[in-house]
């Protein structure tokens, strides 16, 4: 399963990606990575498949680690 992630803004305490899952790449979905307290937050689900969040969480902590660069997409393997 694949997961897509695009970086939509920083700043010093959260970060906003936007995602999607498997064949759609088009990031509709919308969460924020608190900085401070390294917490994600759905702020909204994206049109299909939603049931893959859970399995995105982990892989996308760790792309987040690496870095992103804004506007770029990333694929997230899930599993």
């Amino acid at each position: 399963m694949i997961g897509w992630s695009k970086l939509i803004s920083e700043t010093k305490n959260e970060i906003l990606i936007a995602y999607s899952f498997e064949e759609d790449k088009n990031c509709d979905g919308l969460l924020s990575y608190n900085k401070i307290n390294k917490e994600i937050t759905i702020q909204k689900k994206p049109q299909h498949k939603e049931w893959l969040e859970n399995l995105f969480i982990c892989p996308l902590r760790y792309r987040i680690k690496l870095g992103m660069e804004l506007n770029k997409l990333y694929m997230i393997m899930t599993g």
